[in-house]
């Protein structure tokens, strides 16, 4: 952990889909800055050993498994923040179901199953998300939300589905 720029100090901040990839390194960065972060995503294993590698650099971070499809497993994560903290004051929804470097599927190839999975997770999952952290951030005073997509929710990519 660096010794400046801990502007977030004193704040927590949710990181949600940060087992691995672009959550993962929101998570060290905002822990970097001097935030307790709570980090959350299906794979518990992975979680932990991010938590780990931010604490070990000094920082404070707790690892909640979390599966986004599940609304009560949702609203127990905004509840285990405010339990562990008494606030929330960012978040980040950094969620995929197609997550792990699995190839994207060629959109002729792409199954119905898949679509449901990646509507559940990308679009209602993340719907979810927002409002439990929009309730735990007013419930607090307020706070930021930030919400990653993929570059292909802009720039499509030809052929590919997801």
């Amino acid at each position: 952990m660096s010794d400046g720029g801990r502007v977030l100090s004193g704040r927590v901040a949710l990181v949600v889909g940060a087992s691995r990839g672009i959550g993962a390194a929101t998570g060290r960065a905002l822990a970097d800055a001097g935030a307790a972060v709570v980090l959350a995503a299906r794979d518990q294993t992975r979680l932990d050993a991010a938590a780990a590698e931010i604490r070990r650099a000094g920082g404070q971070a707790l690892a909640v498994a979390t599966d986004v499809t599940d609304e009560v497993a949702v609203a127990r994560l905004a509840d285990r923040v405010l339990d562990a903290h008494g606030r929330l004051d960012a978040a980040v929804n950094c969620v995929a179901a197609a997550a792990g470097g699995r190839r994207p599927t060629a959109l002729a190839d792409l199954s119905l199953a898949d679509l449901d999975t990646e509507l559940a997770v990308t679009l209602r999952g993340v719907l979810v998300c927002l409002q439990h952290e929009i309730r735990a951030m007013t419930a607090s005073g307020g706070g930021s939300i930030v919400t990653v997509a993929s570059t292909a929710s802009t720039v499509p990519v030809a052929g590919v589905a997801g």
